[in-house]
């Protein structure tokens, strides 16, 4: 499913569908990808407009220039096994704001509306969960196998 354009003052869009998926339920959110990253969005509205398109409204789109931003980009229904925040596996966590390791990302963890990182903290067997939103992730260096996040103040 792909984003065609927005629809009206309100948020809405106009998206491609080619099929939606039998077990599909309106309560559960779908995911567009934003900086890599797939950022869940729960659905308000779902209408059929005609074979192969739909209008779509989703929750915090509530504007004609937040639905602007959503143009062009892909939504998917779930998320595989392999894509999206459980990707981070393996990858080291640092502080954003002081750029000091944390630990390593060891699972991810799909608490519903709180996604978290369940992070290995170095020289110990401790672990802790590390809330996983698109708002505290500062950046991911792949290369370097790096996520900079703002950690919620009292978590450490």
């Amino acid at each position: 499913m792909r984003v065609l354009k927005s629809y009206g003052t309100q948020g809405g869009v106009i998206v491609s569908i080619a099929s939606i998926p039998e077990d599909f339920e309106i309560t559960e959110p779908v995911f567009i990808d934003f900086d890599e990253l797939p950022v869940p969005f729960f659905i308000q509205e779902f209408k059929a407009h005609g074979s192969k398109k739909a209008y779509l409204k989703l929750e915090d789109i509530d504007s004609l220039e937040d639905a602007e931003e959503l143009v062009g980009r892909e939504i998917y229904f779930s998320l595989d096994e392999d894509e999206g925040y459980a990707g981070f596996e393996g990858l080291e966590v640092f502080d954003a704001a002081t750029s000091k390791a944390v630990g390593t990302v060891t699972e991810y963890v799909d608490i519903p509306s709180n996604p978290c990182l369940e992070v290995q903290l170095p020289d110990t067997d401790e672990t802790i969960l590390v809330p996983c939103h698109d708002d505290l992730i500062d950046r991911v260096d792949e290369k370097k196998g790096r996520i900079y996040m703002r950690i919620p103040e009292g978590l450490l």
